[in-house]
């Protein structure tokens, strides 16, 4: 996977300017690179009444982070389609208290094959993501997620 610092301005820029939910939420790009995606945001525009994440931000900040990955390889590829996402389950842990970062991972080289041959050749492609928020390498909510692009 490519990684470049015009391809992450790219993406930040998307997140919070096309996304105002992703201005609202103050998120930045931390990391996008052969691994994947790190997306961070402070707690306080995301804070609910009992002084912790808000759920809705903790999700919102996990379907960023899956959808980004399938956008930019929309971009490499020079593919249009819509995309959204199709189906997701997820899963709180433990109550966040500070700035977090949602994390999401590259699938296989064969999913990702999967997902472009589909949309050029069908007009219609899914891939399956798990993000997650991670706090000091602990794991406090994930998401399994399918995101379906639409020629």
């Amino acid at each position: 996977m490519n990684n470049s610092e015009p391809e992450r301005q790219w993406l930040s820029e998307t997140l919070t300017r096309q996304i105002p939910l992703g201005q609202a939420m103050q998120l930045s790009v931390a990391r996008l690179d052969h691994q994947g995606i790190v997306l961070s945001a402070p707690l306080a525009p995301n804070v609910n009444d009992k002084g912790t994440a808000f759920g809705g931000a903790l999700v919102s900040m996990m379907i960023l982070a899956g959808w980004s990955l399938p956008r930019v390889l929309l971009r490499r590829h020079d593919l249009k389609a819509e995309l959204v996402i199709g189906r997701c389950q997820v899963h709180f842990s433990s109550p966040v208290d500070q700035a977090f970062q949602a994390v999401c991972e590259w699938p296989e080289q064969a999913a990702i094959d999967h997902f472009l041959e589909r949309l050029q050749q069908q007009h219609k492609g899914s891939i399956d993501l798990r993000p997650r928020i991670v706090i000091n390498d602990e794991v406090t909510a994930s998401l399994m997620a399918r995101y379906v692009a639409v020629a």
